[in-house]
């Protein structure tokens, strides 16, 4: 299952032809603050099957965990792409960014203790405190 997207001026586009190791919505306050919503949504995905094209800027910030998260984004119009952090061989992308976004089906819910009120996880997801183990 091939999955497209790219960013709103769509001077970065991307393609990934493995099917997602996992997808969800993300609550900790770096994806909150970097997404400029109530979570994050999205999609991770073996780093050697993303083809990007375009130019990229990163920013790298120190997650919770104490690991180097750095996240991708257009220099043009700003759109968030991926980022990368202490999964080896993974990259995250932001499902905002896929052409069609019932390509991914989110599984779980990560740090919902800080979830706000206006932003509750839906129903039926794992929910997790913080960040998964592995």
């Amino acid at each position: 299952m091939a999955m497209t997207g790219g960013c709103l001026c769509g001077a970065v586009r991307y393609e990934v032809a493995s099917a997602p190791a996992f997808a969800g919505h993300c609550y900790c306050t770096d994806c909150r603050r970097s997404s400029g919503t109530g979570h994050a949504t999205v999609v991770g995905v073996a780093e050697a099957d993303l083809k990007l094209t375009g130019e990229l800027k990163a920013y790298t910030s120190t997650a919770d965990s104490g690991a180097a998260v750095t996240r991708y984004f257009c220099p043009t119009c700003g759109s968030g792409i991926y980022s990368k952090g202490a999964r080896p061989g993974m990259v995250v992308l932001k499902a905002g960014s896929l052409d069609d976004p019932e390509t991914m089906k989110p599984m779980a819910a990560l740090y919902v203790a800080r979830a706000p009120s206006w932003d509750r996880p839906a129903e039926g997801l794992m929910m997790f405190e913080a960040m998964p183990p592995g």
